[in-house]
């Protein structure tokens, strides 16, 4: 009896170990591509910035320089309790891209803060209009997201 007991306890560890590795390796709001890639399901129906259509434009591709930016703001904003497109030194977005070495032209910045989940971080881009028409600007054909802890980042570019 206590080697069924021993086996059944091995068990449901098991099972318990495996259930916590698979929700933690599913969890989306830590996947950045998937902001781009629900940004670019909008891209490609098309949708209303406020009271704008915005007619279907074609897909983003992600941009390294573009990403290490955003992530490198993301992390800033959330190391220093800031949340702004300039930093407290008053680095801008397009410097920031630059100084990864981006070569393209930089078009848009949006930033989050509080979302837990890509999902809510797109709809609440997609209720403010400024950063709505950033997503769908036809111009920009790169973008790179960052997220650290709650703050978000998506930077838009367009190759030269």
């Amino acid at each position: 009896m206590k080697k069924y007991l021993s086996v059944f306890a091995a068990m449901l560890l098991f099972i318990l170990l495996v259930q916590c590795k698979k929700d933690e390796m599913t969890v989306p709001d830590r996947d950045v591509d998937l902001v781009i890639d629900k940004i670019n399901a909008l891209r490609q129906s098309g949708c209303n910035c406020g009271t704008t259509y915005m007619p279907p434009v074609p897909n983003l591709v992600s941009n390294k320089q573009l990403q290490d930016a955003a992530l490198a703001h993301a992390k800033d904003m959330a190391q220093r309790n800031y949340f702004d497109h300039l930093s407290p030194e008053g680095s801008t977005p397009e410097e920031r891209a630059l100084n990864t070495g981006y070569t393209g032209d930089f078009r848009a910045e949006n930033l989050a803060k509080g979302y837990s989940q890509a999902d809510q971080v797109i709809a609440a881009w997609k209720n403010s209009v400024s950063h709505c028409l950033a997503m769908m600007d036809a111009k920009s054909k790169q973008a790179g997201v960052g997220m650290a802890q709650n703050y978000w980042v998506v930077t838009f570019g367009s190759p030269l």
